[in-house]
């Protein structure tokens, strides 16, 4: 009889080994729902950043802040009521960086602009719906409604200003992308429409492509009119305009012009001290405004343009209703200006200052004849008005008298970046009682070069390549003894 052994069962796992295996699976599971708990944090926190206006995600750290919206550009932006959209004109993986940012800063701020791009390539008729068939690459079309407007890439969103170069040898580069944008979203959804007639015939100064553009944004229409030829002042004329005339109205314009301010005319009026128009002041005087003879300059340095003299008055921009709009920090500038003295003569009379010099200014009577700025002891000196707005209650009349003839010429304008044209465009909205208008400045691309003096150099030379070297290698060689000491 065969006796059989019987088979050692299997080594069964003791408590101690059930308890590690239970542990490393608890441990495990944990960090597998933990992993899924970071994994759908970081999931969520991506898709919460992508949902947030840029201006909470990207800092605009740019010198020029290029992609810092305005003031001008915010409140617009806040009013509207009307769905804008931008159709970008870019090749997909060729977009200009800075255009498409600045549009998400755009639809960051208003609920009704969003934009979309469309790639000719790929949409190769788009732009023809919108008669933007010459349209650039990167350019852009504004649609509100049935309004478009194309913003085009190398005129409108970047400007070339050639004016320097022939005396630096260097052209401005300026990203004027938010102006043509807040310009464009102005015009399309801007309602109202107005006419700015500009009076000629008596050598008045015609103004410039820059100043109109600036009206038209604000949807003003700029026309010319004779009153001779004329005859009478046109229905749908929102305000006139007589920019600095050389020789005096007649009777008889004079006529024209009190019967169209009695009806509740508006009329904006610049002079100059060189030019003589006795018929004009008198209706000036009929609203309780005269002349303040005599050339003003300034002795404070802070209100005159440095580079060319105390005559280039950069005066005190008054805060009020009318120039509420203005840029916060933009100057004006008003050379050889005379000052505007305004008086109560009714009751229903009332005047508020645009422009005025400081306290330290003077009015130089014998100016012809004077070989430096500064006043005689008999010349008027203090504070004195160079821009007055006059509003007639009884009749609703309006009146902008400014004793500045280059107030509104482009050299001027350019010098302060285009502050006497956004000044324009204020005192116009005023005349006319439109809503704001909109300019934006441009921003520089042209970078400075930074210029370190040779002592600096030499210095920074010595610091660098044997100062710090030494500094290190004594430092370590401190620290190495004291280690072998212990």
């Amino acid at each position: 009889m065969k006796l059989f052994n019987k088979k050692p069962a299997a080594d069964q796992p003791t408590e101690a080994q059930k308890a590690g295996q239970a542990r490393v699976l608890k441990n495990g599971a944990y960090a597998a729902i933990l992993t899924a708990v970071v994994l759908a944090a970081v999931i969520l926190v991506n898709l919460v950043m992508r949902a947030l206006p840029t201006k909470y995600t990207e800092f605009d750290i740019s010198t020029t802040g290029m992609f810092t919206l305005s003031d001008t550009t915010l409140n617009l932006l806040h009013s509207l009521d009307k769905d804008v959209t931008a159709y970008y004109l870019g090749e997909n993986g060729n977009e200009d960086e800075n255009i498409t940012r600045l549009l998400d800063r755009y639809a960051g701020e208003s609920s009704h602009f969003h934009w979309e791009q469309r790639d000719p390539v790929l949409y190769p008729t788009f732009a023809q719906q919108y008669n933007a068939e010459n349209a650039s690459a990167s350019s852009i079309i504004l649609v509100c409604g049935e309004k478009s407007a194309v913003l085009q890439y190398n005129s409108d969103l970047y400007q070339i200003d050639y004016s320097s170069y022939y005396t630096t040898g260097y052209a401005s580069y300026d990203f004027a992308a938010e102006s043509a944008l807040t310009s464009g979203i102005a015009r399309l959804t801007n309602d109202s429409s107005f006419v700015l007639y500009q009076l000629t015939g008596h050598g008045e100064t015609e103004l410039s492509s820059d100043f109109v553009d600036t009206l038209e944004n604000s949807s003003v229409t700029v026309e010319s009119l004779n009153l001779l030829s004329a005859g009478s002042i046109p229905e749908d004329a929102s305000a006139l305009l007589i920019n600095t005339p050389q020789v005096d109205y007649t009777a008889d314009n004079i006529e024209t012009l009190r019967s169209y301010l009695q009806n509740g005319g508006r009329l904006l009026v610049t002079t100059a001290l060189t030019y003589d128009t006795p018929n004009l002041d008198g209706l000036m005087g009929e609203y309780g405004m005269s002349r303040q003879t005599g050339l003003l300059v300034e002795s404070n340095p802070n209100y005159y343009a440095g580079y060319y003299g105390p005559a280039y008055l950069l005066p005190v921009i008054s805060s009020n209703d009318i120039t509420a709009d203005m840029t916060d920090g933009l100057l004006v500038l008003a050379p050889i200006a005379q000052g505007i003295v305004s008086q109560d003569s009714t009751d229903t009379l009332t005047h508020t200052t645009l422009l005025a010099t400081s306290s330290s200014a003077a009015a130089l009577q014998d100016y012809a004849n004077a070989t430096s700025f500064t006043p005689a002891d008999t010349d008027p000196t203090g504070t004195f008005d160079i821009a007055v707005a006059t509003e007639d209650s009884e009749t609703g009349a309006r009146i902008i008298w400014a004793g500045c003839p280059d107030l509104f010429l482009s050299a001027a304008d350019q010098l302060v970046s285009g502050g006497n044209s956004q000044l324009l465009g204020c005192m116009v909205n005023w005349l006319t009682g439109s809503e704001s208008g909109v300019v934006v400045d441009a921003k520089s691309l042209s970078a400075q070069s930074l210029t370190v003096p040779a002592t600096a150099v030499i210095g920074f030379g010595l610091l660098f390549v044997i100062v710090l070297p030494v500094l290190c290698i004594i430092t370590g060689v401190v620290i190495f003894i004291l280690r072998r000491r212990r």
